[in-house]
């Protein structure tokens, strides 16, 4: 669950729309739904997979340096795993965006269904055709495009999906205080579209619950937003009743 308003607000489409007006609706309602689940679900296993690193580096420093143990203990299938959850992560999050501008459009009436409809485009059309409703008004004021988590999102998803996959550089070390070794990081380059590829302190598990909270805060405004306008009938949906 999204949030409260959103479940009203799916119960709303379904009690106000008909037909095949209510089956779009609710399609790209329960589309958002599932693609911020899996959004988490991929975060969560790139966290799960992790300690996999220290088991295999464990092995290789025991007996044998880095370089030899590579030739026995075959790392690729952890990479490839990780490298499928990264590149899932980020094509979710640009996603879920999308899906939830066809649902504001379908909500709101901005026109029927289109191919070419993504997120950036949903502000200028509220300005168009509902100036005067909240849902624009919270555009103008947050400024979505121009938050650090939209930008990460955004940079990191088009390499994946135009480029290729996300290079990612695990970095293991040794906590010198307790002999333990510490979590393992993933550091993400700064620019995946520049190349050579650099790499400083970005790492995915910061960047990703970057994007994590900042979209499901987004999620969760817009459709408090949208429920206010519906109770000011300034939607499809004219009544809560």
């Amino acid at each position: 669950m999204i949030s409260i308003n959103a479940d009203k607000i799916r119960d709303l489409i379904e009690t106000a729309f008909s037909g095949p007006e209510r089956e779009e609706a609710l399609l790209f309602h329960v589309s958002v739904e599932r693609k911020a689940k899996a959004l988490i679900l991929f975060y969560e296993l790139v966290e799960k997979s992790l300690p996999n690193f220290v088991k295999i580096n464990s092995q290789s420093t025991s007996s044998l340096d880095r370089k030899e143990a590579e030739e026995i203990i075959d790392i690729k299938p952890l990479l490839s795993e990780i490298s499928a959850y990264i590149d899932a992560f980020f094509m979710s999050g640009r996603s879920t965006m999308d899906a939830f501008a066809h649902e504001i459009r379908s909500i709101y009436g901005l026109g029927g269904h289109t191919g070419n409809l993504y997120f950036s485009k949903v502000p200028s059309l509220l300005r168009r055709f509902h100036d005067n409703s909240r849902m624009s008004s919270y555009f103008q004021s947050n400024d979505v495009e121009n938050q650090a988590w939209y930008k990460e999102l955004n940079i990191y998803r088009h390499a994946s999906t135009h480029e290729s996959i996300i290079p990612f550089m695990p970095s293991i070390s040794i906590d010198p205080l307790t002999s333990e070794w510490k979590k393992p990081i993933l550091k993400l380059p700064i620019d995946p579209t520049s190349r050579p590829l650099q790499y400083n302190s970005k790492n995915f598990v910061d960047i990703g619950k970057s994007i994590r909270e900042g979209l499901s805060k987004l999620l969760v405004g817009i459709y408090d937003e949208i429920l206010q306008d519906i109770v000011e009938s300034k939607t499809k949906i004219t009544s809560t009743t």
